[in-house]
């Protein structure tokens, strides 16, 4: 009796092991993505003329379908502390770079890069294994619209001359049309706290200057222009994963 109970024992573990359910590896296909970026943007054609070295930050939300396509929108701010461009505001400073306050004292003035980046993306990703779609590589094509001005920082109070409407005769602000162009590394996986991806982003504009009136030049700027920016972009993904696939379920005896 012992003996036929054993037997019966090892006949029911063997069912159990032999007889479960193998998953594929479970693909997450159908998710959100919130996504902070930073970037460090090279300047170049005729916005290294008027611009050095910027900084990008801002935030895409995109969705990611099946077969790995994505599609979202994508804003930021551009920052940056170099200016080139200041022959057209130099009649407003004296020589030593200062200007003159209502009250006769001498004040500085600081000319930084202000703009802001809108536009939609598509993308593709490729992983490199399929049995752990985890890391892979990221494409992206995007439209939208640029625009960038140099800001004028001074004391507003006692310097109107270089505050509100006169500003604007001095900022040349600029805006346009946008492309842009990314490859990059990616890194998505359920459960990790770590989903990136940082590649090579670059962007043209077709700009052209949108005030009525330039002081410097005592007429409207008309000209077209091509503002180009390169450079290292990082961007946190937040994945938010609202369903998943597993094709194929089958049973080994």
């Amino acid at each position: 009796m012992r003996k036929i109970f054993l037997a019966f024992k090892c006949i029911m573990f063997s069912g159990v092991l032999f007889g479960q359910v193998e998953d594929d590896v479970v693909d997450y296909e159908k998710t959100l993505l919130l996504s902070p970026i930073i970037s460090l943007q090279i300047p170049g054609v005729e916005l290294a003329e008027r611009f050095g070295l910027a900084y990008q930050f801002g935030l895409a939300i995109e969705y990611k379908f099946a077969k790995n396509w994505s599609l979202g929108g994508e804003g930021g701010f551009l920052f940056g502390t170099k200016v080139k461009e200041t022959d057209h505001i130099e009649e407003a400073l004296t020589l030593n770079g200062l200007v003159i306050t209502e009250e006769g004292s001498l004040d500085n003035v600081d000319l930084n890069l202000r703009g802001a980046v809108v536009k939609v993306n598509v993308g593709k990703s490729f992983f490199f294994s399929p049995e752990k779609p985890s890391n892979g590589l990221l494409l992206k094509l995007g439209v939208g619209y640029l625009q960038h001005k140099i800001l004028i920082d001074v004391n507003k109070r006692i310097t109107p001359q270089l505050s509100g409407e006169y500003a604007k005769g001095y900022d040349r602000l600029s805006s346009g049309l946008l492309l842009s162009q990314y490859i990059g590394l990616i890194r998505l996986e359920k459960g990790k706290f770590v989903n990136l991806s940082i590649g090579f982003e670059l962007t043209e504009g077709f700009t052209s200057n949108r005030r009525p009136f330039d002081f410097h030049l005592q007429r409207a700027l008309k000209e077209s222009r091509v503002d180009l920016m390169y450079g290292v972009k990082i961007s946190w993904m937040i994945p938010v994963y609202l369903g998943q696939s597993s094709s194929n379920q089958y049973y080994t005896y």
